[in-house]
């Protein structure tokens, strides 16, 4: 396993701890309303696994929905390779947000058929950047250094 920056500074870090304590965070975030959507760290499987019940609890907790997603939506928005071969956990404040999620999802199979139409890529960036709550100035800056 890749080591930790944390693991230079904090002698007793520890990865699994961490990675819950996010997953917590981004729960109250949600639920507070001030994200409709949070992506966790793209994770090797192992690491879903370990997480995973405290996840739930954090979704139950702070009562938002969760979502597996082993195939992350590509899109200008981040590295194209970001999650390849890992999992991200959605953190949705509703189910109306996964649906929109996996909207864009379908938005985006229909772009690879068109062949990436520039126009079809950047409403997939832009409308992934708003379900995250991205400010436009931020969308329009991760666009363009992801293009």
């Amino acid at each position: 396993m890749v080591k930790h920056p944390l693991e230079e500074i904090i002698p007793s870090f520890d990865i699994v701890s961490y990675y819950v304590g996010i997953t917590m965070a981004f729960a109250e975030v949600v639920n507070a309303g001030c994200k409709k959507l949070a992506l966790s760290s793209p994770y090797e499987l192992d690491m879903v696994e370990k997480i995973l019940p405290a996840t739930k609890y954090a979704a139950k907790v702070y009562e938002v929905k969760l979502m597996i997603e082993p195939d992350l939506l590509v899109s200008k928005l981040f590295p194209k390779n970001i999650a390849k071969d890992k999992t991200v956990i959605l953190i949705a404040h509703d189910q109306s947000v996964l649906d929109d999620y996996l909207s864009l999802k379908q938005l985006k199979q229909r772009s690879i058929e068109e062949g990436f139409p520039e126009k079809l890529e950047n409403d997939i960036a832009k409308r992934f950047g708003m379900l995250l709550n991205y400010d436009e100035e931020t969308i329009n800056r991760l666009v363009d250094k992801n293009s």
